[in-house]
């Protein structure tokens, strides 16, 4: 099936720009998965949210991506991003698309999107009619007790002292800049118990070799929410990208879940 894409810019309600990719297929459809990516990376999510959108399209849904304040083409500097941020960030994107005439939303949320992707669904259940989380990071706490050596570098105390001394840290190869703000934010929020407020389904996908977030968090949390659903892929390290089996079925099981609730 042939599919459109169209580049477009839109504001947040503290005046930022943000720049998102809106995939449509022929079939005319009011249904819309937002894709969120992780912090460090943007809209294309190392190249997977691409396949994916065209895939969703595919499938007979329009999908959207788009980067986050602070990230790829939109607006903000990444030293001042926060969950909070991010939460406004998607509140602005579904109200974008509400006015292109979407109404029924899936989101999936990889990695650190899964925090803001938490607060915003808890609020608007009657939007947003299922989720899937990718390796998402739900519980700060985990990720400060040191679930894996990704984790202790760069959100455990040594980041939090950088922090205090510099003002910023910087995370992975990229030496991506996060400052004060956020850190203070990963030390009272807990995304995990906005999800234990929601009713509808939530697939939690996640590959049980992750150097970065443990799939131990998933396997925990599928069994605590409401419509927990749990898939496990077998050797697949953070993000599923670096090998084709795992992203091909990331993105399968991602779409027969939005077939079926969305």
């Amino acid at each position: 099936m042939l599919v459109s894409e169209e580049k477009v810019f839109f504001e947040t309600s503290d005046n930022l720009k943000l720049c998102g990719i809106l995939s449509k297929s022929q079939k005319k459809t009011d249904k819309c998965v937002i894709l969120c990516h992780g912090i460090t990376v943007d809209k294309e999510e190392e190249g997977i949210f691409t396949k994916l959108a065209k895939e969703l399209a595919d499938a007979g849904f329009s999908a959207f991506r788009f980067d986050f304040r602070g990230h790829g083409e939109s607006g903000g500097s990444s030293v001042d991003i926060t969950i909070k941020g991010e939460t406004k960030d998607l509140e602005a994107a579904v109200k974008f698309l509400q006015k292109k005439g979407f109404e029924k939303f899936g989101i999936a949320a990889a990695s650190f999107s899964g925090g803001p992707v938490s607060f915003y669904v808890a609020k608007h259940q009657d939007i947003v009619k299922a989720i899937v989380l990718w390796n998402s990071l739900i519980d700060y706490a985990s990720g400060e007790s040191s679930a894996t050596p990704w984790a202790k570098k760069y959100w455990g105390k040594p980041a939090f002292d950088r922090v205090e001394e510099y003002g910023f840290t910087e995370i992975g190869s990229r030496k991506f800049k996060i400052g004060r703000n956020l850190m203070l934010e990963i030390g009272v929020l807990k995304p995990w118990q906005e999800l234990l407020k929601l009713d509808i389904p939530i697939l939690f996908i996640h590959g049980d070799a992750d150097t970065y977030i443990s799939h131990k968090d998933s396997i925990k949390y599928s069994k605590l929410v409401k419509n927990g659903t749990l898939v496990i892929i077998k050797g697949a390290d953070h993000g599923f990208h670096d090998n084709p089996k795992h992203a091909e079925e990331a993105n399968r099981t991602t779409i027969e879940f939005f077939k079926k609730y969305v």
